[in-house]
């Protein structure tokens, strides 16, 4: 097997070259005393570094200027009060700088920001001073130029694409990161939404790639998953998260990169690391081949509150396994057998175990009866159920407000992918309108982290200003209206 060093090189032979744009705000000038503010709009989500000069304007500045600089990624938090925050990631988090400025003078702000709003406040200067030479500079790897053309004859459909692609185009930055302003990392399930919609607009095959190597060369846990984020700045470093269904999934990513580009070099380089996984996950199977829980584990599914998770992860195991017999087949490489053989016997299992005769769904012990969306959509995804039946099940958790219904638009995908496989167009493109056009009818430029229509300023952090407004998991319509002619 290749080792770490391997895979950084390969990573960064894919480095990708990012691309500058100067965004000039809607303001050009302003006149400011103490406790003046005033907020520039770029008039779009960007991702980059602000600049801009201040002077004198009748008398000498003759002691520092304070300034306070705040980065919103919608109006919401441009106008929140900070201090009142108290959400369970760090504070830090919140875009928001305090500058002490001996002089007038060019500032050129060294941080990175996501934002479409910059509010300046004056919070002390002896006399009045002038602001001019607005200046954000937008940073992207995705090449505008090679964007696909959407065909899409819907008019909505046409504004959600347009918003899908923004997202993705600002999470593309040096690797897939899961949003711009918080996290800025490369998490597996964000890079699997990301690199599905990419192959459908920008093609940037080499960013998918160096983002695979990158998580090639991260360290596994005690049970031989990979780690489920990686960092890249200021150096390489693997994340101390394995979580269970992101592992799966890094697979599924393997296969969506060889059926898009039919590059069996890379597959080779990772095609150990993928068997692996599966092998690894099989290993905490019980007698009856349902998934157990292990002591320090975590799977993801979705942000829901209260969420059991059993069931769905079980499926997502179904959903890896299917694609990677899949591919092993395609490839020639005879454990495609030792793969389906077991596709075969652990979809029954389920059916067995975990599916209620009575209920006509899902509900087992393994999540303490729980009736989830989550479970239902896995469990056709991973092929448990499929036709009529399957289609009543989905229609029946969509529609019960007892359900655990999903609050991400990463598990919302899969919802609509769910959908697409049993031929449910018509409610896919409606589902999606619902949804995503919900998050442009409340001013989206960009599509969100989490969203909840009935609650939308949800937020699985405790404090909506901890949430990101640009989030990469978020921009599969562009793959849907593009791949399945929406």
């Amino acid at each position: 097997m290749k080792n770490k060093d391997y895979f950084l090189k390969k990573a960064q032979d894919n480095y990708p070259v990012l691309k500058f744009t100067a965004i000039t705000p809607d303001i050009s000038d302003f006149t400011a005393s103490s406790g003046d503010s005033f907020i520039l709009d770029l008039a779009q989500h960007a991702v980059g570094h602000f600049s801009f000069s201040f002077d004198n304007v009748e008398k000498f500045i003759d002691a520092p200027v304070r300034l306070i600089i705040r980065f919103g990624e919608d109006m919401k938090e441009i106008n929140s009060d900070f201090s009142l925050y108290n959400g369970n990631v760090s504070k830090t988090w919140l875009q928001e700088e305090i500058l002490n400025l001996d002089y007038p003078q060019k500032v050129c702000m060294p941080r990175r920001y996501a934002c479409r709003y910059i509010k300046i406040t004056v919070d002390e200067t002896n006399y009045p001073i002038k602001f001019f030479d607005f200046r954000f500079t937008a940073a992207t790897s995705a090449d505008i130029s090679a964007l696909i053309p959407c065909n899409t004859e819907d008019a909505l459909l046409k504004k959600i694409d347009c918003v899908a692609t923004n997202t993705l185009k600002n999470c593309m930055q040096t690797f897939f990161e899961d949003g711009p302003k918080r996290d800025r990392r490369l998490w597996t399930g964000d890079l699997r939404l990301e690199a599905l919609t990419n192959y459908y607009t920008f093609n940037n095959s080499e960013i998918v790639k160096r983002c695979l190597y990158l998580f090639a060369a991260g360290e596994c846990d005690r049970l031989g998953f990979l780690p489920s984020y990686v960092y890249e700045t200021p150096y390489y470093k693997s994340g101390e998260a394995h979580i269970a269904d992101y592992a799966l999934l890094y697979v599924v990513t393997v296969c969506d990169y060889y059926e898009h580009t039919a590059d069996i070099c890379v597959v080779n380089d990772l095609l150990q690391i993928c068997k692996s996984q599966l092998d690894s996950f099989e290993a905490v199977l019980d007698e009856n081949m349902i998934v157990t829980m292990q002591e320090g584990w975590f799977a993801f599914i979705d942000w829901c509150p209260g969420l059991e998770k059993m069931t769905a992860l079980q499926g997502v195991y179904l959903y890896t396994l299917e694609r990677f017999s899949e591919l092993l087949k395609t490839i020639g490489d005879e454990d495609f057998k030792k793969y389906s053989s077991l596709l075969t016997q652990v979809r029954s299992a389920c059916k067995k175990y975990l599916y209620d005769e009575n209920e006509k769904a899902f509900i087992n012990e393994s999540d303490n009866r729980q009736f989830s969306v989550h479970s239902q959509i896995w469990m056709i995804l991973g092929g448990v159920i499929n036709g009529k039946e399957a289609e009543n099940l989905l229609l029946l958790c969509l529609d019960n407000k007892n359900a655990k219904q999903p609050v991400t638009p990463y598990m919302r995908h899969y919802v609509t992918e769910a959908m697409m496989k049993l031929g449910m167009k018509d409610n896919a493109v409606q589902y999606l309108k619902n949804l995503w056009g919900g998050m442009i009818e409340l001013g989206a430029d960009t599509f969100w982290e989490a969203y909840v229509p009935e609650d939308p300023d949800f937020s699985p952090y405790g404090d909506r200003n901890a949430n990101s407004l640009c989030h990469a998991w978020s921009c599969t319509p562009s793959y849907f209206i593009r791949k399945y002619g929406f």
